[in-house]
């Protein structure tokens, strides 16, 4: 009599579980058709010069943590950092190898404004030019395109994930350059992040 009871308790909680699970997602459902028009909003982008090509080991470059396992020593242009008229950040960057090979980048970064879509900021991210430190000029990419960067606990680019979690705050870039610049600072001195959920 015990197990019938038992059987019949364990069903009743695994109903109750399914039933929260379906109204999950169709609340889910509900937020994506309220923000699908805010998501897909057209994003104006603004021209900005590209700054001077960058000596690798000269200017007030910042190492970035990004965990105990990553091999590498990005690091990012500290004076370089700035918010366009557009809303995103522009910034120089040097994903340096475990080597010690420079690969400096101009990029941008959208902290996407609205509301979330189905848990993701959808925050963006645009690779303006390669640097050529032969001849001191940048490259342009042939396809540049703004490409999602996904939600913040998303870690298929943890190095960008960390410049993500110091410019945006609730989907929107911070307020000014040197705040930008003051959390990039703060972050490269944190010894732990989380990266999935």
């Amino acid at each position: 009599m015990k197990r019938i009871w038992l059987a019949a308790l364990l069903c009743g909680g695994f109903q109750a579980a399914l039933a929260d699970g379906a109204d999950h997602l169709d609340r889910r459902q509900q937020i994506f058709m309220q923000n699908i028009t805010e998501y897909n909003k057209e994003f104006s982008e603004v021209d900005v010069p590209m700054p001077a090509v960058p000596n690798p080991n000269e200017g007030d470059w910042f190492e970035l943590y990004i965990d105990n396992m990553y091999k590498g020593s990005p690091r990012i242009l500290l004076s370089s950092i700035t918010q366009a008229q557009d809303g995103s950040v522009r910034y120089v960057f040097n994903n340096r190898s475990e080597a010690g090979y420079d690969n400096i980048t101009a990029e941008g970064l959208l902290c996407v404004t609205g509301t979330k879509l189905l848990d993701s900021e959808g925050s963006k991210l645009k690779t303006y030019g390669y640097a050529d430190l032969v001849n001191h000029r940048w490259i342009e990419p042939r396809h540049s395109q703004w490409v999602t960067l996904g939600g913040k606990r998303n870690a298929t680019d943890h190095v960008r994930r960390v410049l993500y979690d110091a410019f945006c705050l609730d989907t929107k870039a911070r307020n000014s350059d040197e705040e930008l610049r003051a959390q990039v600072r703060k972050q490269g001195r944190l010894a732990k992040r989380e990266y999935g959920k």
